[in-house]
């Protein structure tokens, strides 16, 4: 099986990745800002090469999904130095078996469209996949292969990090569940409110979209950072892959490794 090479451009950070298949045998993580000097970004996926043991001969070629438009061009700079090939980019114009419904399909991030290409993947549809990072998105995939569209709120962090900056006497809190939902005191409070009051809009947003869908058989799946640590509480989400955007970068590889782009 070949080495891929995937590089996740986020809004809070770049993950780059060796994916062998669908497992992930080795990840770095970059921030996103401020921005580094291109050979910087180099050494640190040379570095990840180095520490596995792997030549950049190894690699099959690289991929990259970005969402950030600066980091796009020095990303695919450091992907042609190490592997002497031009990368493939994501964009939603794609030759791909996913069918892009939006109004505007240039809108639509590239995170989402790998999302959708690594549940699909995985999961028979239709799907809605939860992507839980620095915006909490709801991507919807129809029984036919087609991305019909979702919804965008703000991540977790972000409500919470803001929350704690404007309010002066709010202390910072780590994100978790409190043992019950009423708060003893402003910690607990404040972990109530935010870890049930998300997943109280995931449920909530996931139920008004399956009315409006009027589809009742269909598979929830969450992604991102804080997947694994909500996930359990929601009624609706059933699978959790915190890979499912890398594996999707390498089922569109695959997809495109023998047509003309």
């Amino acid at each position: 099986m070949e080495y891929l090479l995937c590089i996740d451009i986020g809004n809070t950070n770049v993950v780059a990745a060796l994916l062998k298949g669908e497992a992930v045998t080795a990840e770095i993580r970059i921030a996103s800002s401020p921005l580094q000097m291109q050979d910087e970004y180099r050494i640190a996926i040379s570095g990840m090469l180095s520490r596995t043991g792997l030549k950049a001969s190894a690699l099959c070629g690289s991929v990259i999904s970005s969402v950030v438009p600066r980091l796009t061009t020095p990303f695919t700079e450091v992907c042609r130095q190490i592997i002497g090939r031009e990368p493939l980019i994501v964009d939603p114009f794609l030759p791909l078996n996913l069918k892009i419904r939006y109004d505007d399909p240039s809108e639509v991030g590239a995170d989402r469209i790998c999302n959708a290409a690594g549940a699909l993947r995985l999961y028979a549809p239709p799907l809605i996949v939860v992507d839980m990072g620095t915006a909490t998105t709801f991507d919807i995939v129809s029984g036919d292969r087609e991305y019909l569209g979702g919804l965008i709120m703000p991540g977790l962090e972000t409500a919470g990090h803001d929350l704690f900056e404007r309010a002066a006497r709010l202390p910072e809190v780590r994100f978790a569940f409190p043992e019950k939902l009423i708060g003893k005191n402003t910690r607990e409070s404040l972990q109530a409110g935010l870890m049930w009051g998300t997943i109280a809009q995931i449920d909530g947003l996931i139920d008004k979209v399956a009315k409006e869908w009027k589809v009742k058989d269909f598979d929830v799946i969450a992604t991102g950072g804080l997947s694994e640590i909500l996930a359990p509480h929601s009624r609706y989400i059933r699978h959790v892959n915190k890979s499912l955007t890398l594996i999707g970068m390498r089922d569109i590889w695959e997809q495109l490794r023998e047509k003309p782009l």
